[in-house]
């Protein structure tokens, strides 16, 4: 797995496993990208890093999951680093993301499969009229 970081148009680094059939001088292919998101503790100053996958598994159709989803970035609007060496805590945590097979969904009562909660829907949605 070779896996490259890019630089978007708005300042995003973006990181995923490069498709080096796929790409040419226009275009550079990313297999299951992924957003890193940086954020810092305001009392300790310490940095913590995450993965966001570029889009949920749970938004792709079942049959198209396992295999992962490709996308294209046209070269004019990223950025990239011919000599970057990747902290291999970064490419671990993006093959626990990407790479390591998830778990079968457990069946439930008569076979009903519980539904992955994406959102927090706790809030009260409704309006009332007086």
């Amino acid at each position: 797995m070779k896996l490259i970081a890019i630089v978007d148009s708005v300042g995003r680094v973006i990181l995923g496993r490069h498709d080096q059939t796929g790409s040419n001088k226009n275009v550079t292919n990313l297999k299951n990208p992924a957003v890193v998101n940086i954020q810092v503790n305001q009392e300790s100053g310490q940095i913590s890093v995450q993965l966001i996958p570029y889009i949920f598994r749970e938004f792709v159709s079942e049959s198209q999951r396992d295999e992962g989803v490709t996308w294209s970035f046209q070269n004019n609007n990223i950025t990239t680093s011919p000599d970057l060496e990747l902290e291999e805590s970064i490419v671990d945590q993006y093959s626990r993301i990407f790479e390591t097979p998830t778990e079968a969904a457990v069946p439930v009562e008569d076979g009903v499969v519980e539904p992955v909660e994406l959102f927090d829907e706790s809030t009260d949605s409704k309006k009332t009229s007086k």
